[in-house]
């Protein structure tokens, strides 16, 4: 299976380390992590990554992260282009729910503070998958 993880800047740390129980499970993951450099086409990548990836995870940014907004873009790419979509919450802050855009709502959020990292990443690929 490939993903396409996307995080803000301050979720990075908690994307990464979901990021490894997902390659342990035997899933490719992309990430908009590595189109920060200089002369990088985030459009392009964005396609790239997204016409390859067979679902798409959105760590919900905190309100009021600088460019969060890149984040619910990508995922709302994601979901036009027919890919399946989850939402993992990395803090139990309510705010964080209240965030997700209203064409975000019904599809899976995910508690990433309180789950265990593997059992969450299986959860994951397994909802994405029967999707």
């Amino acid at each position: 299976m490939k993903l396409f993880l996307s995080s803000s800047r301050p979720d990075r740390p908690f994307a990464q380390r979901l990021g490894e129980r997902f390659r342990a499970l035997g899933a490719e993951v992309k990430s908009d992590d590595s189109w920060d450099g200089p002369g990088a086409s985030w459009e392009q990548a964005l396609r790239g990554a997204l016409a390859t990836a067979d679902g798409f995870v959105l760590i919900v940014p905190e309100p009021g992260t600088p460019r969060a907004n890149n984040a619910f873009f990508e995922a709302g790419a994601a979901r036009a282009a027919g890919k399946p979509v989850v939402a993992v919450m990395p803090s139990p802050d309510a705010a964080r729910a209240r965030e997700l855009p209203s064409d975000m709502y019904g599809l899976a959020v995910f508690n990433g503070a309180q789950a265990d990292p593997d059992k969450l990443a299986r959860a994951i690929v397994s909802t994405l998958e029967a999707a």
